[in-house]
């Protein structure tokens, strides 16, 4: 039996893909999503054979999903889109299939007959190593991060960017400082900083990011370096070598 999780934001894209699937007698749908935050935890929790899976959603889109996955192996995936654009690019990274809205009955089905060849065969694991390669593009999308996917007592946390007022280094692990609390992040902060828009958020040291909008005062220290306090009264010590980067996003 082929267990399939169909992950859509449209509950009658849904509909339509469980009334094609019924017709299936080696299909067996576990679980049905309606975002990427959702998504990410059933697939992780009921590890499907295959997913179904929309492009555009909100929160995380299917492509984001796919990049926070921590399972192996991995389902095989057919996506679904609404533009071509989104479809031309999962097809040219070897994805099972795509499904272009309105779904085509006859594309359906040769997608679900792909899948099982795949699934009855050693060439999965080509494609598993395909959509691996589509995970590592696009964690290199060079788009601005809006959002942080926090993982915490078992629960996944959505944390817009607006939210965090400092990025502080520790370890393998990022400290994401927030009006409400801190949440640790697994992340670099030098890859972290090719992620922000440097226009809101600027590196004054090896270890800390801050909102530039945040900086009040600058006091100076010895050989360069500078004591930067916040608007929440927080110090942090501006470096001599970052120094001239801050003073020119200040202007």
């Amino acid at each position: 039996m082929i267990r399939t999780i169909i992950i859509d934001d449209e509950p009658l894209a849904r509909k339509g893909i469980r009334k094609l699937l019924k017709q299936e007698n080696d299909v067996e749908v576990i679980a049905e999503c309606e975002d990427g935050v959702v998504a990410l935890e059933a697939i992780e929790t009921l590890r499907p054979d295959l997913v179904f899976l929309d492009i555009q959603m909100p929160e995380l889109d299917g492509f984001q999903v796919l990049a926070e996955l921590n399972l192996d192996p991995l389902p095989l995936v057919i996506f679904a889109t609404a533009y071509d654009d989104f479809a031309l690019k999962a097809f040219q990274v070897h994805a099972v299939d795509y499904l272009l809205k309105p779904v085509a009955e006859d594309h359906f089905h040769k997608a679900l007959a792909r899948a099982r060849q795949l699934l009855q065969s050693s060439n999965s694991a080509a494609y598993v190593s395909q959509l691996e390669n589509l995970i590592r593009d696009v964690q290199k999308r060079p788009e601005f991060v809006e959002r942080f996917l926090i993982r915490k007592r078992g629960k996944l946390i959505v944390l817009p960017l607006e939210h965090v007022q400092v990025f502080e280094a520790q370890g393998d692990y990022i400290n994401l400082v927030t009006t409400s609390g801190a949440y640790l992040h697994r992340e670099s902060l030098t890859r972290l900083a090719q992620q922000l828009d440097p226009t809101q958020f600027i590196r004054i040291n090896r270890s800390t990011i801050v909102r530039i909008s945040l900086i009040r005062e600058l006091e100076p220290l010895s050989k360069g370096d500078y004591v930067i306090t916040l608007g929440t009264k927080t110090t942090y010590t501006l470096s001599r070598v970052y120094r001239e980067a801050v003073l020119n996003a200040l202007k």
